[in-house]
């Protein structure tokens, strides 16, 4: 209860700081879906209870939080959660499916073979092991680039599409 009464305090403070009513009217509340637990680290990818996919933006809080109450004020690029303040970035656009069949993980040119038909390959140098059966996935664009977030996995690999 105490942590909710922090959140909305937070939320008014940034809507009577704010100079014009639209970017007040810019946040709201909700919660975060996925991942569980969340952390709040750099490239973290999360769904609020709407839908929406985020990605947390150059921060490294380790908040070990299930199902948090956020405020989100996407105007600003920011979340709060309890007495902190993240910046975030909506994606927008992006491909949520599969692996099909199993996940090992990546080792450093590792193809990708997703249940809607597309097939990706790693393309940047990284080794981390995990094994999961049909893991979900979401693919979008950052700077430019291609980045895979599979479930379960703390970051991202940048990947290109080869069907």
């Amino acid at each position: 209860m105490q942590g909710r009464l922090i959140l909305l305090a937070a939320l008014a403070a940034v809507c009577f700081a704010t100079s014009t009513p639209s970017n007040a009217q810019d946040c709201y509340e909700s919660t975060i879906r996925t991942p569980s637990p969340f952390m709040g680290n750099h490239n973290e990818i999360f769904r609020l209870q709407d839908g929406t996919l985020w990605q947390v933006q150059h921060e490294y809080e380790y908040l070990y939080e299930y199902y948090p109450t956020v405020v989100v004020c996407p105007s600003r690029g920011s979340l709060i959660i309890d007495d902190k303040r993240l910046s975030i970035r909506h994606i927008d656009g992006s491909i949520e499916s599969k692996i099909d069949g199993e996940f090992s993980g990546w080792e450093g040119d590792t193809v990708f073979k997703l249940t809607n038909g597309q097939i990706w390959q790693q393309a940047e140098h990284d080794y981390k092991y995990r094994y999961a059966y049909s893991p979900d996935v979401v693919i979008f664009r950052a700077d430019g680039r291609f980045m895979m977030q599979v479930e379960g996995m703390d970051k991202p690999i940048r990947v290109i599409r080869l069907r």
